[in-house]
């Protein structure tokens, strides 16, 4: 059994797109040329889609398949030409054959991505139909038709913007980059934090951004920096394509310190098309308000534990207790957010009361998609001497064994979970790290 507080060099968190990744059926679009570097101009004009076809993809599809394809889509699916192109990874069928498969999946290779609803029976029946007769190319006009805003669970009003002092411009022959600026909040007149709304300013290169509260001030100029560093800092929220805003309940909030708190936002950049000339300066915009009741924190469930074998299934059953020393007040869970990587196939997190009782839902994803990863919301409440209980299953098809590490073809099992009122541990210590640390698996 772990320490409670092991040191443990885990990586920031929210990782990956919540739209793309998952296929390599990309047409060419933007960066697909190595010669080009840049995004190429797209005829303006009606798409060549029947109408229904057009608004099906549209409201489902097109915030991330859009053109150039956002949050790490592998293809634009906007107009006629998109879907009759060849599918590389089968050119013997047409993107619009796979756009049908995926769209009508009932595992975790389904499109949209769960989260989030599957399209309905209507919808589906729309595309089928359409590819059956061999995607014909329509003359109709159907209008703007925008990519959907997806939503902000927020009704508050942000009055504070975080933001890094320059522009972040991403080098084109690097696919992956951590970077991290920070940034200061007085503290006074004393405030709480009540809402939390991501700013995206490049959707194309732009994988997730994570905001952590840290002891000491942080550089507001964007620099590469370790994703492992954040074990150090206190997370705040997070935002990965396909989450929202987050307002918080009316007496909770995360406190800003009476002297001011410092605050660094990592982002989590990918370029895969290296693509030149792409900056972004995205952050967040912050609701304050007056002190509240209680104050909010986040905590992870799960384990580092992992050691799956190689042409396997498993499941990682892991569970630990809320200790009496630890837990000297009910913790009442707001959200969370599970986490695994490309292995993981499924994940639940559970509550098991010590008094008996049916077991509380913490969290579940019932076919896992590493594309996307969002807050569900949770209205929970743990008390001393109950158990958690994380179960992440994988499917392992390759030769050798996987075990846990930061890295995409490594693996994780966590469940990041915001609560209040914050926990403060054993001589004010506290690590956001804790519970998936102490706990034992079988």
């Amino acid at each position: 059994m772990r320490g409670p507080f092991v040191c443990i060099p885990i990586f920031a968190v929210l990782v990956a797109a919540a739209c793309g990744g998952a296929s390599s059926d990309a047409v060419p679009d933007a960066g697909t040329n190595p010669d080009a570097g840049t995004i190429p101009s797209r005829p303006a004009g009606p798409s060549g889609l029947p109408c229904d076809v057009e608004a099906v993809l549209s409201a489902n599809c097109w915030e991330c398949h859009s053109f150039p394809p956002a949050y790490g889509a592998p293809m634009p699916l906007m107009n006629h030409d998109d879907l009759v192109a060849p599918a590389k990874s089968d050119p013997s069928k047409k993107v619009h054959e796979l756009v049908v498969l995926k769209t009508s999946a009932t595992d975790n290779t389904r499109m949209p991505p769960t989260p989030r609803e599957a399209l309905s029976a209507a919808a589906q029946k729309t595309l089928a139909d359409f590819s059956a007769a061999g995607a014909p190319k329509s003359t109709e006009t159907c209008g703007t038709v925008k990519p959907p805003d997806p939503g902000l669970d927020v009704k508050c009003t942000p009055d504070l913007s975080l933001a890094p002092s320059k522009d972040w411009e991403m080098p084109a022959d690097v696919g992956d980059e951590y970077v991290c600026w920070g940034a200061e909040i007085a503290g006074s007149p004393a405030k709480h934090i009540a809402g939390f709304v991501p700013r995206v300013d490049n959707k194309t290169i732009v994988h997730h951004i994570v905001l952590f509260e840290a002891e000491t001030a942080y550089s507001p100029e964007p620099k590469p920096c370790n994703s492992g560093g954040s074990l150090q800092w206190r997370m705040v929220m997070g935002w990965a394509p396909g989450g929202k805003g987050l307002e918080l309940p009316p007496d909770v909030g995360f406190p800003i310190k009476p002297g001011g708190s410092h605050y660094v936002v990592q982002m989590h950049y990918s370029n895969t098309g290296k693509l030149t000339g792409q900056k972004d300066k995205s952050g967040f915009d912050l609701c304050t308000v007056q002190p509240r009741k209680y104050e909010a924190d986040v905590m992870a469930f799960g384990t580092q534990d992992i050691d799956i074998p190689p042409s396997s299934t498993k499941t990682m059953d892991c569970s630990v207790t809320a200790r009496k020393e630890l837990v000297t007040h009910d913790i009442h869970v707001i959200a969370a957010m599970p986490h695994m990587h490309k292995l993981g196939t499924a994940m639940t997190t559970t509550l098991l009361p010590a008094g008996g009782g049916a077991e509380v839902d913490l969290g579940t994803v019932k076919a896992w998609n590493f594309g996307t990863q969002a807050w569900l919301p949770i209205n929970a409440t743990i008390k001393a001497g109950d158990v958690v209980r994380t179960q992440c299953t994988y499917t392992n098809p390759t030769g050798a064994p996987v075990g846990f590490g930061e890295k995409t073809d490594e693996e994780m099992c966590y469940s990041f979970t915001m609560y209040w009122p914050r926990l403060q541990g054993v001589l004010g210590y506290w690590s956001w790290a804790a519970p998936a640390a102490a706990s034992t698996c079988k």
